[in-house]
């Protein structure tokens, strides 16, 4: 850890630490364990907490929506050329009915279900996936990750935001919580989403 916090500190405050950025969250979308979340707040966390401005912490919000475009684009021209759903898992009867409601819930409304991933673990992973064996067009693709990918980005910075004037000497304590915050409020969004799909669902059989 003490590591990783000299790293970020050095970052802070030049320009390499918003490409650090967007390259962390362009490999992100394949490479799942790495703390993107984590850097993002305490970037932001240290920016708003050594009084930086408007501009620095607008600037991060734009790395992290880029980076997060470009590693999306990447996996979902990925699984395209390499036909996940032709692959013989893929297949099974169960996986089968599972992506056909997975994947008409995404073409129905691809902006929502990108939101919802981005703060679900291993969902960003997952929804593009979906899109890619879903045949989405890329454009609706990309409109739904640029929705996504900026309010993801706009939650962890403004959680910095909302935290760096008090936590400039533990930035990594803020982040902890903020990583948590972030899961539980997925799980909260996600059940609030299943409830609403049932309940319309119950209505549209009845």
């Amino acid at each position: 850890m003490d590591a990783a916090e000299q790293v970020v500190l050095q970052l802070v405050g030049t320009p390499w630490a918003f490409l650090a950025v967007g390259l962390v969250l362009a490999v992100g979308s394949i490479v799942v364990f790495l703390p993107s979340q984590a850097m993002v707040v305490a970037i932001g966390t240290l920016l708003v907490g050594g009084q930086g401005g408007i501009v620095p912490v607008a600037l991060l919000v734009v790395a992290a929506t880029i980076g997060m475009v470009l590693g999306d684009l990447g996996l979902f021209h990925l699984a395209r050329s390499a036909d996940l759903g032709a692959r013989s898992w893929f297949t099974r009867p169960k996986v089968r009915k599972a992506r056909e409601s997975i994947d008409e819930r995404y073409r129905a409304a691809p902006g929502r279900i990108a939101v919802l991933g981005r703060f679900i673990p291993m969902g960003r992973l997952t929804t593009n996936l979906v899109a890619a064996d879903s045949g989405l067009d890329v454009r609706r693709f990309l409109r739904s990750c640029l929705l996504a990918d900026a309010v993801w980005a706009a939650y962890c910075v403004g959680i910095a935001a909302a935290t760096g004037g008090w936590s400039r000497d533990q930035p990594f304590l803020v982040t902890v919580l903020a990583v948590v915050a972030s899961i539980l409020l997925g799980l909260g969004i996600s059940a609030v989403e299943k409830a609403v799909r049932r309940r319309s669902e119950a209505a549209a059989a009845a």
